[in-house]
């Protein structure tokens, strides 16, 4: 009863916000029934999880440092990294990681996603702006298309905008959020795809990048 009348009320405020043209469009909390949690025993981090499709995901990006060395430049060794250099920002958004350390990072039993696991994940949520629907805390995201849109944060998927970092700069914190794949270049071992999504456009776009660089990492429950 408590989701109902919350559910209610989140979009009766919605459609009073949209009439008087200030609308911001606000999260979607997923059914109750499709949420659960996981506990690392490595660090003691816990993590809301979803189902979509046949997968499950955690919501949250990750938050796993330990063993792994705090890095300050580019490596192709394992090193994690501050979201835009700046350690209070890890609560929310997770460690940046460079490919070596996010092919090694998820708990067991757990798996960082191959470009494959991010189309099923995409096909599975369907429709337009699947970005927009991946989302979410307009609060968190720079203004621009991807907010303005009424299926943003409709998934409980939850992404937000860490930005990067190329091993010299921190980039695009609060526009965009980028995510590692397990899937390497083809046509360049020192190169590996990733996803991002960014404040000024609604879908998910696929890209490849230098291992040394430093993205998010969401996890994928092992099937």
């Amino acid at each position: 009863m408590k989701i109902i009348v919350s559910l209610i009320l989140c979009t009766f405020v919605s459609i009073l916000t949209y009439a008087s043209g200030s609308f911001v469009p606000l999260c979607t909390e997923p059914p109750a029934s499709d949420t659960s949690k996981f506990v690392d025993s490595r660090d003691g981090n816990t993590y809301k999880t979803i189902k979509i499709g046949n997968k499950i995901w955690m919501t949250e990006n990750l938050r796993y440092s330990k063993d792994i060395q705090m890095g300050t430049g580019k490596s192709n060794k394992p090193q994690v990294y501050y979201p835009n250099g700046n350690v209070e920002n890890v609560a929310n958004f997770g460690y940046l990681y460079n490919w070596y350390a996010a092919t090694e990072a998820c708990p067991s039993g757990w798996h960082l996603p191959s470009s494959t696991d991010w189309k099923q994940l995409k096909t599975a949520i369907g429709g337009d702006n699947v970005g927009s629907q991946l989302a979410c805390r307009a609060d968190l995201w720079n203004d621009g298309t991807l907010e303005r849109t009424t299926s943003f944060g409709k998934s409980g998927f939850s992404v937000l905008p860490a930005g990067s970092f190329d091993g010299k700069t921190y980039g695009n914190f609060g526009s965009f959020a980028y995510f590692w794949t397990a899937s390497e270049y083809e046509y360049y071992s020192g190169n590996a795809y990733y996803r991002y999504i960014y404040y000024n456009y609604g879908g998910v776009v696929s890209n490849y990048s230098s291992k040394s660089d430093a993205f998010s990492v969401r996890c994928v429950k092992d099937n």
